[in-house]
């Protein structure tokens, strides 16, 4: 049985590369497709999707407005929602309001297909808790100040395997500077 996935989006581009590359991936069924969050209520009714790809940010409503008449209209929806910043704090905000999590536009295809494939399977994604116990140490380190040698130093790993840590972390969040992962960690309270 196919997963029934719908999408919300203002960009065009975006909704019809999403849809193509989607539809090519065995068990998912594309069903349909809009750009505003006026139509959203009404789509939902009469489409009621498994789960329903919503851009977080709209020209004429906020997406995380919607989830709340997603569920009214169709509650057997799951809602996902997408985003060009899968910042920690939208993800949240997302899944307190009742979406089961967030995935930035920046993600690859793979990422996104098994974010659909966990959430139609009736999963949250983890909010925060994408990272290895050893990543998150790293992130702790990072995010008190230390340089790569010192955080090496005090973990008892070598400066390329920190490295690697900050590149698999920068990929998981969508995060691509050291000062977003620094940012980041204070906003989960490391």
């Amino acid at each position: 049985m196919s997963i029934r996935v719908a999408i919300v989006d203002d960009h065009r581009l975006v909704r019809e590369g999403l849809t193509k590359v989607l539809g090519a991936e065995e068990g998912i069924e594309m069903v349909g497709e809009c750009g505003l969050g006026a139509e959203v209520p009404s789509f939902v009714a009469e489409l009621r999707p498994d789960v329903l790809l919503l851009d977080i940010a709209l020209p004429d409503r906020d997406g995380l407005s919607l989830i709340e008449a997603v569920r009214e209209r169709s509650p057997e929806t799951r809602v996902l929602m997408l985003s060009m910043h899968s910042e920690s704090e939208y993800a949240v905000a997302a899944v307190e309001r009742g979406a089961c999590g967030l995935v930035g536009k920046a993600a690859s295809p793979d990422i996104l297909v098994e974010a659909i494939r966990a959430v139609a399977a009736g999963s949250t994604l983890p909010v925060g808790e994408k990272l290895s116990p050893r990543e998150r140490e790293v992130l702790a380190a990072i995010t008190a100040g230390l340089p790569n040698g010192e955080i090496a130093e005090k973990l008892g790993i070598r400066v390329k395997t920190v490295e690697g840590h900050c590149g698999r972390m920068m990929a998981k969040l969508d995060i691509h500077t050291r000062a977003g992962l620094v940012a980041h960690g204070r906003r989960i309270g490391l």
